[in-house]
């Protein structure tokens, strides 16, 4: 039985690394006496796959994870017994049971969405149509080729700006993988240098992680057919 997760890491557990979250999740899973599936060989290990890597610093809304089981068990009881002995700023939001012959969720997750919380009273409600104005939209890599000019544009499919009571959430819907490859340090990067003050950003997350079809965004819970 293979089942898929979506879960909440809150922000007292953002500098957790992707190594860090699959031993969590393997020491949560023990404790919690779940008839996993182990694969073959001298060193066995728990089948359980996440989805794209959470950057370190960030914390994430809505993160996806396929785990195999063993034994058939209901997925509102896993996630009751999950949930039970994670750590308090982690839940399990929802599960479902999924097709063995699924592609993994690495393979299937080309979009996400990153928000930005600024503390600042200053006005950013025409910032979404001059950078989806621009045709170009140039930031130094923050990835394998370090320091080259790296053109986002082609990345960003739409950016939102909700004004809270103290602050504003910047939220940008981006490209995952190839062709472009948008990481939320360089959209930070971006935010600067169309005027946002550095200062102002005091947090950022991860908001959804996505399956784009066409001008779609769909959860790994909704596309898995």
């Amino acid at each position: 039985m293979r089942v898929r997760m979506e879960y909440r890491v809150g922000n007292n557990l953002k500098f957790l690394g992707n190594l860090d979250m699959i031993n969590l999740m393997s020491r949560v899973l023990r404790r919690a006496r779940t008839p996993f599936a182990l694969s073959e060989g001298f060193n066995p290990h728990i089948k359980l796959s996440l989805g794209t890597v959470l950057p370190v610093g960030v914390w994430g809304e809505r993160e996806y994870l396929d785990l195999e089981l063993a034994e058939e068990i209901e997925p509102t009881v896993l996630v009751e017994q999950l949930n039970r002995v994670l750590p308090s700023d982690m839940e399990i939001k929802r599960c479902i049971k999924v097709d063995e012959k699924q592609p993994a969720l690495m393979k299937t997750i080309n979009a996400a969405s990153y928000s930005f919380i600024l503390e600042s009273n200053d006005d950013y409600l025409a910032l979404p149509e001059r950078i989806m104005g621009e045709e170009q939209l140039l930031v130094k890599s923050r990835g394998k080729q370090k320091g080259v000019d790296k053109d986002l544009r082609p990345g960003i499919y739409k950016i939102t700006v909700l004004p809270q009571e103290e602050s504003v959430i910047i939220k940008i819907w981006v490209n995952v993988g190839e062709p472009v490859n948008v990481r939320y340090d360089e959209l930070r990067d971006l935010l600067v240098a169309q005027g946002v003050k550095p200062e102002a950003i005091v947090n950022i997350f991860r908001s959804g992680n996505y399956i784009r079809i066409g001008t779609d965004f769909y959860s790994p819970l909704e596309k898995v057919s």
